[in-house]
């Protein structure tokens, strides 16, 4: 039964492939129609990318008899059937494999420029490999028959396997993280730019194919990696609809069939060389655009803590750019050194209004100019026509990566009526230590179960990991999540489901060490970190975990549930990523296996 399971997602795939590949060659033979790529080989490639190595044998097995069915039912006789099968599995194998080495997980998606150039190079060799040793087979050996075969794989992998990926990861997640606007947006452009393809193909030359490669860039850069995919695929879908009509994909251009064909072929390969370094530029630029975002909330988070602190407690800001020479003071700043709004935000040199023309309080910075942490001092200021006034001042320097200062910050309150004035101080400081403490939590903590949410954990990971590393140590991630979690929501509702998720939150909690950290990095998905412990006791801790959890907390009316665990141990050379990919892997086989038991990654 494990293993007919085990099979029922290859041969899912294997009819797909047949499907595509029936379809393909009836376009060809019975309407005449023109194929530009062979997207049978993009399934086999996202179905080999999709399962860990070790289930390949079992996809390439299942893969092996429908391919040979479906050659010989095409008219090609069965050994000869059997040798193409054997080429076509192997050059998915290459791509797949490749694919695999380039990303460094197949969780992983490009998002550096090498990784997108060994992607097309990987599908390239692939299907270098597959038609050489197709047409090693064959009576007849035409280099146009070559690079026809050639140029149809390696378009079918790079435009459907990006798409069967995309379509898989929505279906086992079930649409979550998707941008269900986009994806409707993008239901409407793809068909607009499959017509206007078919408009520049029938009745213009492809000297008005700009027009096309300008609608792929601002479709890549709109709607991203996947769409640039499937907008090649529509381009594919209107030449044939082209050649239904003419015998022809390009009929304006005085080229014959076949010239045509491989002149389109070879402009694909170009759209998808193309589109691959955007694809990888937004994703980096998203990245950086995330980062950059983070930043401008920790300082606008910064920002209103001193508006608060001005407002309760009388305190001004002030900046000094020391590579400029200017100046910017908050309207208390300026309030409390007696000089006029309207001067602000840079009233100039003030050292007049100083008793002691200002050496006092530029002493102060000057000695102070290899200072790291905050320093404070008092001053005294004489504004034109007040009474003199004591200020404290808190400077905090500021230093470029070369550790050269570059700025003076410093927030500055009237101590005259000290007794007052440091109460108010108190209990902005109080304040703003809360605030910045609460915003530190809700930044680390997941609001459901308290555990340490994906960002804390992954950050968390990372530390271990090179304690690992450098230390030769030991380290184990054991990822779990809740079986049937979908029908526990469906049939007790959400609020039963969220309360299981804390149950199980707490159960994990109790089996945890000292120094071990439980997080939730998903829905029903967590991850215990173990430092320190050995290969030998991380599957009893994890078995362990699994049996408190089938057994629940006495007492309670939640409905049973139990989970499926992964393991997977640090080696040598690890990442985070690897890591947990690993016990991800462990954890898939552990749910493939049957759920509720404990899988140990290879």
């Amino acid at each position: 039964m494990r293993f007919l399971r085990r099979l029922a997602a290859p041969a899912v795939n294997a009819l797909v492939w047949a499907v595509l590949a029936l379809a393909s060659v009836a376009l060809r033979d019975e309407a005449g129609a023109t194929v530009l790529l062979w997207m049978p080989s993009g399934i086999t490639v996202g179905a080999l990318f999709a399962a860990p190595v070790r289930r390949w044998p079992t996809i390439l097995c299942t893969f092996f008899p429908v391919q040979v069915a479906v050659f010989t039912f095409n008219g090609t006789a069965p050994g000869m059937a059997a040798l193409y099968s054997l080429a076509a599995l192997s050059q998915a194998s290459v791509a797949a494999w490749l694919s695999v080495r380039v990303l460094e997980s197949r969780r992983n998606e490009p998002s550096r420029f090498r990784q997108v150039v060994g992607l097309f190079g990987a599908a390239m060799i692939g299907s270098l490999v597959g038609t050489c040793l197709a047409f090693g087979m064959r009576d007849e050996q035409t280099l146009a028959e070559f690079s026809w075969w050639f140029f149809a794989n390696v378009i079918g992998i790079m435009t459907v396997a990006p798409i069967y990926l995309k379509i898989r990861r929505a279906l086992l997640t079930r649409g979550r993280g998707i941008n269900r606007e986009a994806v409707r947006e993008l239901a409407l452009v793809i068909p607009l730019f499959g017509l206007l393809s078919f408009l520049v193909l029938e009745y213009q030359t492809l000297a008005l194919a700009p027009l096309v490669v300008t609608a792929l860039v601002l479709i890549t850069f709109r709607y991203g990696h996947q769409s640039s995919a499937i907008s090649v695929l529509a381009f594919a879908v209107a030449a044939t609809v082209v050649s239904m009509h003419h015998g022809n994909a390009a009929p304006a251009a005085d080229l014959s069939q076949r010239e045509a064909t491989l002149t389109l072929q070879a402009w694909m390969m170009i759209l998808l060389a193309t589109r691959l370094p955007l694809a990888a530029m937004m994703a980096r630029s998203e990245g950086l655009q995330m980062e950059l975002l983070e930043r401008n909330a920790q300082m606008h988070e910064s920002l209103m803590l001193f508006d608060l602190a001005e407002e309760t407690a009388g305190i001004g800001r002030w900046r000094l750019n020391l590579v400029t020479g200017e100046q910017d003071w908050s309207p208390k700043m300026l309030e409390l050194t007696g000089i006029p709004e309207n001067l602000g935000p840079d009233p100039g040199d003030v050292s007049d209004m100083m008793p002691d023309g200002g050496e006092e309080f530029y002493g102060a910075i000057r000695d102070n100019r290899e200072n790291r942490d905050t320093y404070s001092f008092s001053y005294r200021v004489k504004p034109p026509n007040q009474t003199e006034r004591i200020l404290r001042i808190a400077i905090l320097n500021e230093f470029d990566l070369t550790g050269k200062r570059i700025s003076v910050f410093g927030v500055a309150m009237d101590v005259t009526e000290q007794v007052r004035r440091e109460e108010a101080l108190d209990l902005a400081r109080s304040r703003a230590v809360r605030l910045a403490a609460e915003a530190q939590k809700l930044a680390n903590t997941d609001p459901l179960t308290s555990l340490p949410n994906r960002r804390c954990t992954f950050g968390r990971l990372e530390s271990m990991i090179e304690v690992a590393e450098t230390r030769d140590g030991a380290l184990a991630a054991i990822m779990f999540d809740v079986d049937h979690f979908k029908q526990v929501n469906d049939v007790y509702g959400h609020q039963t489901g969220d309360e299981v998720l804390v149950q199980v939150a707490e159960l994990a909690r109790r089996q945890a060490r000292s120094g071990d950290l439980v997080g939730r990095i998903g829905g029903e998905e967590f991850v215990w970190l173990l430092p320190g412990i050995s290969e030998d006791a991380s599957p009893r801790l994890a078995e362990r975990l699994r049996r408190s959890v089938e057994s629940g907390i006495e007492g309670s009316t939640l409905p049973d549930v139990t989970v499926s665990i992964g393991i997977a141990n640090f080696r040598k050379g690890d990442s985070g990523e690897s890591l947990l990919a690993r016990a991800d892997a462990a954890l898939y086989e552990a749910k493939e296996s049957g759920r509720n038991q404990v899988k140990r990654a290879a």
